[in-house]
């Protein structure tokens, strides 16, 4: 199949790249020329910004688009209008944050999900080209603007759109620094200093999944022609299972601190950015952690191994660890835990 991967360069975009070429399709990228990541051998890639003028793409031929980077419909339908009719799938990159709210266990693809509303819309609008690009840009509009991508495909494409709903994305080159904080704080524990303040509960759910898995799952849609909504990470497992996982992985000294998530906030520490992984105990966010994939997994999703993740994203970060970090524990915050643990 003639393929285009919008967002080539980047995280899950890369990924996707490499399943296809590894699957002898034939294989382009829109790309604006920002990003310096290398492309496999063949791959062609198409200079232009999905936010300006796309009329290139009326000289190409593609049978499958993979979308990994539109927020907002406007992007979706701007990029599909040059395609024309002869496309034969689109799968779209969307969020498990489209459903809004997660206060039910175990969401599935039939639940009703919000859409955007005219002032999400208009914070979209609102945003300069280079804003646009980033997913963190949008703020709390992200997820009702994921679904209203969803819906303007369909639109447009009916059964031949495939919208993934991803969970937390990880591996080697993730740009969010999520897991990886976790795997590089393990990693520099020292017998002398092997204290590693976390969250409790030990039990608390979470769910994650290596981008080559969404990667082979995106292929995978589109090989079967399936369209649709799909929740797309791991089944749920524990927090303590994660960091003994990273911990046996490094070969680290590091021991494990749990500490009350109300010592936390106390703290001022802000679960998922100051520590990553951590959902805060709202009802909002209850079951963040805990949708229901098995329509995927009766599809053909499966996740590898977790040593499978945390093995190259190790080797990956030990080289670069003149990089600060995007999210995690300062030394001072850090510092405050573990003495709430010892007072506690």
């Amino acid at each position: 199949m003639r393929v285009l991967v919008v967002g080539g360069t980047g995280f899950l975009g890369g990924a996707i790249a490499d399943a296809l070429v590894g699957a002898g399709h034939q294989v382009a990228v829109l790309v604006r020329g920002t990003t310096k990541r290398s492309l496999p051998d063949g791959v062609e890639a198409i200079a232009a910004d999905r936010y300006g003028d796309l009329s290139v793409l009326k000289q190409h031929k593609f049978d499958w688009v993979f979308d990994t980077c539109a927020f907002s419909p406007d992007a979706v339908r701007s990029l599909l209008e040059p395609l024309g009719d002869q496309l034969q799938r689109y799968v779209f990159i969307s969020s498990i944050s489209a459903y809004g709210t997660f206060a039910k266990s175990r969401l599935n693809e039939h639940d009703p999900v919000p859409n955007a509303t005219e002032n999400d819309l208009t914070i979209s609008r609102s945003l300069s080209h280079a804003e646009r690009s980033s997913a963190t840009s949008y703020g709390a509009s992200y997820g009702a603007l994921k679904r209203a991508c969803e819906l303007a495909a369909e639109e447009v494409l009916g059964e031949r759109a495939t919208s993934l709903r991803v969970g937390l994305l990880v591996g080697a080159g993730d740009y969010t620094d999520r897991l990886t904080w976790w795997v590089r704080r393990i990693d520099q524990a020292t017998s002398q200093n092997r204290a590693v303040p976390a969250p409790a509960p030990s039990s608390r759910q979470v769910q994650m999944i290596d981008v080559r898995d969404v990667a082979d799952f995106a292929l995978t849609c589109a090989e079967a022609k399936r369209g649709g909504i799909w929740n797309v990470t791991s089944s749920p497992f524990q927090l303590v299972d994660l960091l003994k996982d990273i911990i046996s992985e490094a070969d680290s000294p590091a021991r494990l601190h749990w500490v009350e998530e109300e010592h936390i906030i106390d703290a001022g520490i802000q679960p998922w950015t100051d520590l990553p992984v951590m959902m805060p105990s709202l009802p909002d966010y209850a079951h963040f952690m805990n949708v229901d994939t098995s329509q995927a997994e009766a599809a053909g999703l499966t996740c590898r191994p977790l040593s499978e993740t945390l093995s190259p994203l190790l080797a990956w970060d030990r080289t670069r660890r003149d990089t600060a970090l995007k999210c995690g524990l300062t030394e001072e915050q850090e510092a405050a835990l573990l003495q709430q643990h010892v007072a506690s």
